[in-house]
């Protein structure tokens, strides 16, 4: 069986499945010629926002709010949404006009949007075509202001990875720290990722360990504190497992930050504007005080935008930098506009909770499922092995249930809906999920 790999590329292009990024030759912008140019600047424009094996190439040809539609019209639920970035659904109306018809001072209307949305402390932004693009900046900015070399990620989101290439290049303070558990491997000379705490990961202790976690990690923290810039933390964690937070932890860790003069950045761009219910950003969840917050093309329901957020006190700092593009701005505006008008904060907490429950329901007491857990419309199945994880996954895109996998874990179903999603399609979803795992048995 072929691996093929879903290219879910931004609004307005043709979703493929093609077998490797790169035989990616059929892939082309809507009444637009193909990009048949440059191979650098092909692969820049063709850089998939999520990788998705599946177990026959698809060409989806059409979307519409949570539903894909391939070359034969067949429709297939959407539960994965471009690794969430599909935040309010494809082919939204407000958003696309509001893309194609964008206004001078969208930049300015997107920050006025912002502030209404954030800590009054929380008022410096920066744009960027991309969230991995607004997290290297706030790294950047942190170590610049601290004059201080180390970057600690306490999350295992695969978009760090991308900053410590760029600035790999500083020999001097880039030798590795120590040996770490494969756990938690050193992805790069200038970012460490905390040990393990006993039998568990850090982020597998959760919202049960009522902060207890952080204990094992002082001593970690007391040796780099005088050498670290910033702290980087996923409210809820993506990439790395979909995990609940657990809010003591995160409260000590503001606290041990403040007095150890280091940055909290708190990386949003899988768990923010409103895909973990209730709070437009998941550090509001958890009531503390990031230094530097970081959103992704979530913001603007796919299309190419990072924010960086800053206190106050990095004013000095701040540059124009990035210059994504007022039509972007504008989708973002528009998807938050959108949000605050359809409700979808609430809906994505009530029907995420409805969806977890049901999964429970069915799927709880299956021998195959060790975990489901997440928060909002940020869920995941964790099976007992990769093999089953993927056999499901398979099974499902032929059932007509498109779905995400582990990137950095094995063994993992991911739901990432859009937040338009209904309960209807939550309960296919589960029958479709409940089918497929019981084939796998």
């Amino acid at each position: 069986m072929s691996e093929a790999k879903l290219f879910a590329m931004l609004p307005g292009w043709k979703y493929v499945y093609s077998e490797h990024p790169k035989n990616l030759q059929s892939c082309h912008r809507q009444n637009s010629p193909a990009q048949n140019g440059d191979k650098n600047m092909r692969d820049f424009l063709m850089r998939p926002m999520s990788v998705l094996p599946c177990s026959r190439n698809l060409t989806f040809v059409r979307a519409d709010g949570c539903m894909l539609y391939d070359v034969d019209d067949n429709s297939y639920i959407d539960a994965f949404a471009a690794n969430g970035n599909v935040l309010a659904g494809h082919a939204q109306p407000e958003i696309i006009t509001a893309y194609n018809t964008p206004h001078k001072d969208s930049a300015r209307i997107l920050f006025d949007d912002l502030q209404q949305l954030l800590p009054s402390y929380l008022s410096l932004f920066q744009l960027f075509p991309s969230g991995v693009a607004a997290l290297q900046q706030a790294c950047r900015l942190s170590r610049q202001r601290r004059n201080r070399p180390y970057i600690i990620a306490i999350s295992e989101d695969i978009v760090q990875n991308s900053f410590l290439v760029m600035s790999s290049a500083d020999d001097e303070h880039f030798s590795p720290l120590f040996s770490i558990d494969t756990h938690f491997e050193l992805v790069s000379h200038n970012l460490s990722h905390p040990p393990v705490t006993g039998e568990k990961r850090l982020s597998q202790l959760g919202k049960s360990c009522k902060g207890a976690c952080l204990c094992s990690l002082e001593s970690f923290f007391a040796e780099l504190s005088d050498q670290t810039a910033a702290i980087i933390i996923e409210p809820s964690i993506g990439v790395g497992g979909s995990i609940e937070p657990c809010r003591n932890f995160f409260g000590r860790l503001n606290e041990f930050c403040l007095a150890s003069g280091i940055d909290l950045i708190s990386n949003e761009t899988q768990c923010g504007i409103g895909r973990t219910g209730s709070r437009m950003f998941g550090f509001q969840l958890l009531n503390i005080h990031p230094d530097i917050v970081c959103a992704g093309p979530s913001i603007a329901n796919g299309y190419p935008l990072g924010v960086t957020i800053y206190a106050e006190h990095f004013a000095d700092l701040i540059e124009p930098l990035g210059k994504p593009g007022c039509s972007a701005c504008s989708a973002a505006s528009a998807t938050i506009r959108l949000i605050a008008d359809q409700n979808l904060l609430r809906r994505s907490e009530q029907l995420g909770e409805y969806l977890k429950e049901k999964l429970h329901e069915v799927l709880g007491a299956h021998p195959l499922i060790n975990h489901i857990r997440g928060l909002g419309l940020m869920l995941e199945i964790e099976l007992i092995n990769q093999e089953s994880a993927l056999a499901t996954h398979h099974r499902a895109s032929r059932a007509g249930l498109i779905t995400g996998t582990g990137n950095v874990r094995p063994g993992i179903i991911r739901l990432t809906p859009p937040l338009v999603f209904s309960a209807d399609m939550a309960d296919e979803t589960v029958r479709i999920l409940a089918q497929t795992i019981a084939a796998s048995d």
